[in-house]
């Protein structure tokens, strides 16, 4: 049953329906696996900012955070060697290598991650594939992976943002995921099924 106390370390009460709804944003962003116990934290307390503060502290948060990361990293130690997270991550890399700029958890929605993609082009790329922070919490939550990918300058129209998108197929295809897409330039690709179970960030060196 839930305690309406956070934990010793803050000391803090919180009425279980915020406690509950604290611990549920939490396990979703630790199940996105790319942030590190610390910015979930700081994105949990701003999750419930209302222009007065936050009712859950960051501190609050951390404890939150912390038990929940444990047990992630309890739950991943049974995963297989390779995970769909793990397939969307080597095909990443495949289109990276081919002259696709390709970035997971891009940006926190698809306007800002189709302004700034271009800053992050290699020389030669001819395209680019990325999914934002609002993909990443869907495939968390068991909805599959949109992709959004386009054709640079030079190659741009619908028959070049069509080729960049057959690639992007046949790199996820080669790496064992299923697509969903039906060969037109102006729609969205999607990872589907997909379990996304990504490892969660090594701790970094002091």
């Amino acid at each position: 049953m839930l305690s309406k106390t956070v934990g010793a370390e803050s000391g803090e009460v919180l009425a279980p329906e915020l406690l509950a709804e604290a611990e549920e944003q939490a396990a979703l962003l630790i199940r996105c696996g790319f942030d590190t116990p610390e910015e979930i934290a700081e994105q949990v307390s701003d999750y419930f900012e209302d222009g007065d503060g936050s009712p859950v502290s960051v501190e609050a948060a951390r404890e939150i955070v912390g038990r929940l990361w444990r047990e992630r990293l309890a739950e991943q130690a049974g995963w297989p060697a390779e995970t769909d997270a793990d397939r969307v991550a080597a095909a990443f890399r495949a289109l990276e290598a081919g002259g696709v700029t390709a970035r997971m958890h891009f940006t926190c929605c698809s306007t800002c991650g189709t302004a700034e993609i271009g800053g992050e082009a290699a020389e030669g790329d001819r395209g680019f594939v990325f999914f934002h922070c609002q993909h990443t919490e869907q495939a968390a939550d068991g909805g599959g992976l949109w992709l959004l990918y386009g054709a640079y300058d030079g190659a741009a129209g619908s028959e070049g943002t069509a080729a960049v998108g057959r690639e992007i197929v046949t790199a996820l295809t080669r790496a064992g995921l299923g697509v969903e897409w039906d060969g037109d330039p102006a729609r969205s690709l999607r990872i589907t099924p997909l379990d996304w179970r990504k490892r969660l960030p090594e701790p970094q060196a002091a």
